[in-house]
């Protein structure tokens, strides 16, 4: 955290990255970056490639993402991206402007190599804004019930309103200091989780009626096809908590959405029980993550996507398996 500290105090303009497909800790930690940034006198923006899923449309702030920086280059603070690539496109329409920024790698995924100039990861954090919301202290900045409704969304959604394992008792002490702060839990967990539109559940229910199992039910996977959207007028990002519907299954110990985007690119999805590791299984297709919660993108026809991951996840059910004896 020192050095991070140390990168935005001295720090005149701040420009902070979201990765692609923008989820709640990303941009809620993004933005909670750019508005103590402000606070702090210095100009800041927040940037992010693929625009904010409309269930973010709660988050403060949210209209002034940026697709690409509009300030010059200082300092770059790279938000829950486990690989400076996952940022998107930007990265490339903007190579001038990334070789005269300074980098702060802020995450928490513990396959990120430790890019940047300013390294701060906390593998056992359960999100980047549980992480943000220790570090803003340190930056001399108070939190109010704004900083708190963007730092509050992230650690919902990363630990699935403290559902999840990765939920640890700083976790909730740092969510009860937010909840005092005035984020409002009860609605954000609305937003993220139960507020959405018929069509999303339409789709929903195309995804869940071509689900499938292997392994003798411990893998079970479904597939959101590009017709599936055509037909119920969504957009990839209605995929968001479905892969944690297909985790309630009794049996399985890894859940696996594929997200078709194109006819040769597929985005997939893993969350796994402690028999099995997301990490070990997207790492295999240049993806990463948490050990029970990863993702990859496949550059195949959907069928040949789901050949090769499914193959890989029982090789790592397989190594599990031979672990836990």
């Amino acid at each position: 955290m020192r050095e991070v500290v140390e990168m935005l105090t001295g720090a005149r303009r701040v420009t902070a990255f979201c990765h692609e497909n923008p989820d709640a800790d990303t941009l809620g930690a993004a933005l909670a970056i750019a508005i103590a940034a402000e606070r702090l006198g210095k100009q800041a923006e927040v940037v992010s490639w693929d625009p904010p899923a409309p269930f973010l449309d709660f988050l403060p702030r949210v209209g002034s993402v940026r697709r690409t920086p509009a300030l010059e280059p200082d300092v770059a603070v790279v938000l829950d991206a486990g690989e400076l690539h996952r940022i998107g496109k930007v990265l490339e329409e903007r190579a001038e402007w990334f070789s005269n920024a300074r980098v702060a790698n802020i995450d928490h995924h513990v396959s990120n190599p430790g890019y940047g100039q300013a390294v701060w990861i906390e593998t056992d954090a359960a999100a980047t804004c549980e992480m943000v919301t220790r570090l803003l202290p340190a930056l001399g900045v108070s939190i109010d019930a704004e900083l708190a409704t963007c730092l509050m969304a992230g650690i919902v959604q990363d630990t699935h309103t403290f559902a999840h394992p990765n939920t640890t008792p700083r976790t909730l002490r740092v969510a009860a200091e937010l909840l005092e702060a005035g984020a409002a839990l009860s609605a954000i967990n609305r937003a993220i989780y139960a507020d959405k539109p018929f069509t999303t559940l339409a789709l929903w229910g195309l995804v869940l009626a071509g689900c499938a199992e292997s392994a003798d039910g411990r893998i079970v996977h479904a597939s959101m096809t590009t017709e599936m959207l055509a037909a119920t007028g969504e957009s990839p990002s209605s995929a968001e908590g479905f892969v944690d519907l297909l985790g309630s299954t009794r049996r399985a110990d890894v859940t696996i959405l594929f997200k078709q985007q194109g006819p040769t690119e597929v985005r997939v999805s893993v969350r796994t029980t402690a028999r099995a590791d997301a990490v070990a299984i997207t790492s295999a297709f240049g993806g990463g993550g948490h050990p029970r919660a990863a993702g990859c993108t496949l550059h195949l026809p959907l069928l040949e996507a789901q050949t090769a991951v499914l193959a890989e996840a029982g090789r790592e059910l397989t190594r599990g398996d031979a672990r836990s004896r």
